[in-house]
Parts: structure tokens; C-alpha cells; sequence
């Protein structure tokens, strides 16, 4: 005898199973139509895993350097706009200290100063410019701001005026200030490293950048009454006429200095250029490893909810069949 409540109980438990797939593969088949990418990268890959694989890994490296590339150039700019508002106005200065000494003109000298010395502040500013906690002048010691104020600097400078007894000592004096290796400009007002181990970095201690600060400096001292004024007349503004012919040669060499720092930033930008490029070829060699042609999955797609009301209606007929219309 036929047990039909077992019969039927299987017929529609592997039925079950049957819908529950099929509503699987339509979930699965229907965001592949719409996307046009497989639903499960893995299986659709199957023997081209590895090279998937290794194409990732690739897009992967590429977007570690596109991060390095990005972190340089944040940097140069930093570094290239800090140079740029150090340089502002250099030329008006000098030409303001040349006609200052025209005119012969005690208020032309302080107006003179004070110009200089808004320029020197704006310039240390800018030199203690930083890129996050990096501070960029400061070589390997990117932990400390490079320079102090410039009331510190000044101080330092009047203090050479003090002790010179002429020009000629205030200039020698000035020279062992500005020593690169053994002066007190290197040696204690700026605080940073002498060395730099990232080689797009420009120091504190860069000739133009040392250069520029002198000037200023000097010219910061230029009124009436300032220490510059221990000396004769003759050689006060001797000591202001070098100062500005100087800093018209400081400008140029801070125009090259931004120039070398502007072709640092030439070659990162072709360099991140590029890695887009190579990045737009591997990701398009990834999509089309994983895929689905869209027409396609929609014809499987009809083809499946087909399937899921065919198997619907079966359940359903199943459901009411007696033994009696089973047998027939």
C-alpha cells in the first residue's frame, strides 16, 4: 500500500527547496541586471582568479603611491605659497630704501623701516609654516618651528650694531653672524636641523632665505635713532644703500629657489597623472573580469520567475490532490 502522506509530504518538500533556490538565483540574477556586475565575483571569475587577484593587488600599490604623491604635494604647495608671501614686496622695499635715501628724509627712513620690518614679520611667519605637526622649514627636525620672532632677531642685530666700531666691522660682524656653519643665525636663532633627509624639503638655512632675512633686518634698523645711527651718516647710509641693492639680488634668488621648488611640483603631478592613468586601465581590466552581460541576465531573469510561478502553481495543485487523483 502506498503511504501518499509521505509521497506528498516529499514532492512538496523538494519543491520547497526548488522555490527557495530559485528565489536565489532571481535575487542574485536581478542585481546582476541591473549593475551589470556578477553578484559573486569568485564563482564568476573561477579560473581567472589569480590574475584577478593580482590586478587588485596592483590597484592597491597604485593607490599607496597616489597617497604618497598626494602627502609631497600638500607639502610643496605649503611650501611654494610660504616662499611666495616670504618674497612679496622685496622689490617695493628696495626701491622705497633707494628713494628714502634720495630724498634724504628722516620720515621717508621710518616709513622705510616699518615696511621692512612688516615684511620680516610676514617672512618668519611664513617660514614657520607646517603641514599638519610638520614643520617644513625645520629639516629633520620637523618637530620644531625653524625660527623665533622677529623682535629675537632684531635684538640680535642691534646687539652687532652695539658692538661695531664702523661699517666695515658692522659687515664682518654681520658676515660671522650669518655663517652657515659656526654663526649664531645658524647655530641658535634658527632651530631646526641642518640637514633634511626629505629631499624636496627646503631648510631655513637656504642661502636666498638667509639672505632675504639680513636685508630685512638691516633695513628694519634704518629710522632715525635705531642702532644703525652710531655710525657716521656717510656710513649709515652706505649700510642702507648695500642692504637694498641686496635685497634685489635676495628676490631673484628666492625667485629661483620657488622655480626649483615649482619643478618639484611639475613632476609630482605628472607622476600622480600617470598613476590615474594606470589605475583607470587595471580597474577597467577588473570590471570586465567580473562582468554580466546585463541582456543576458535578463533573459535568465524572465526565464526564472517562470520557473518560481510554475513551481508556485504546482505546489498549489499538490496541495489538493487526493490519493484518488494521484492514482489516476
Amino acid at each position: 500500500m502506498i503511504n501518499t502522506s509521505y509521497f506528498g509530504s516529499s514532492i512538496t518538500s523538494q519543491l520547497s527547496r526548488d522555490i527557495s533556490n530559485i528565489r536565489e538565483r532571481i535575487e542574485k540574477t536581478s542585481s546582476e541586471a541591473v549593475t551589470g556586475k556578477a553578484a559573486d565575483p569568485t564563482a564568476h571569475l573561477s579560473g581567472q582568479i589569480g590574475k584577478a587577484m593580482l590586478t587588485q593587488q596592483a590597484v592597491e600599490a597604485i593607490d599607496r603611491d597616489t597617497s604618497l604623491l598626494q602627502l609631497r604635494e600638500a607639502r610643496l604647495d605649503i611650501t611654494q605659497q610660504s616662499l611666495e608671501r616670504m618674497q612679496d614686496n622685496l622689490a617695493a622695499i628696495s626701491v622705497r630704501a633707494l628713494d628714502a635715501l634720495s630724498a634724504g628724509s628722516p620720515v621717508e627712513r621710518e616709513a622705510l623701516a616699518g615696511d621692512a620690518r612688516a615684511q620680516l614679520d610676514a617672512a618668519l611667519i611664513s617660514l614657520n609654516a607646517r603641514h599638519g605637526e610638520r614643520f617644513l622649514f625645520s629639516g629633520d627636525a620637523t618637530d620644531k618651528a625653524p625660527f623665533g620672532s622677529s623682535e629675537a632677531f632684531l635684538e640680535d642685530l642691534r646687539a652687532i650694531a652695539d658692538a661695531a666700531s664702523d661699517k666695515a666691522d658692522f659687515d664682518a660682524r654681520m658676515d660671522a653672524y650669518f655663517d652657515s656653519e659656526t654663526g649664531d643665525f645658524a647655530n641658535s636663532f634658527y632651530r631646526g636641523s641642518k640637514t633634511s633627509s626629505d629631499g624636496d624639503a627646503v631648510t631655513g638655512l637656504d642661502p636666498a632665505i638667509a639672505s632675504t632675512l639680513r636685508n630685512l633686518g638691516i633695513l628694519s634698523m634704518a629710522k632715525p635713532g635705531d642702532a644703525l645711527d652710531k655710525f657716521s651718516t656717510g656710513q649709515t647710509l652706505d649700510i642702507i644703500s648695500n642692504s637694498a641693492d641686496r635685497l634685489v639680488q635676495s628676490d631673484a634668488d628666492l625667485t629661483q629657489l620657488r622655480a626649483a621648488t615649482g619643478i618639484l611640483q611639475g613632476r609630482v603631478a605628472d607622476g600622480m597623472k600617470g598613476l590615474a592613468q594606470e589605475r583607470l586601465v587595471l580597474n577597467n581590466l577588473l570590471e570586465g573580469m567580473t562582468a554580466r552581460d546585463q541582456y543576458e541576465a535578463a533573459s535568465e531573469l524572465k526565464s526564472l520567475e517562470a520557473s518560481l510561478e510554475a513551481s508556485y502553481m504546482l505546489t498549489a495543485r499538490l496541495s489538493q490532490l487526493t490519493l484518488m487523483n494521484f492514482l489516476r
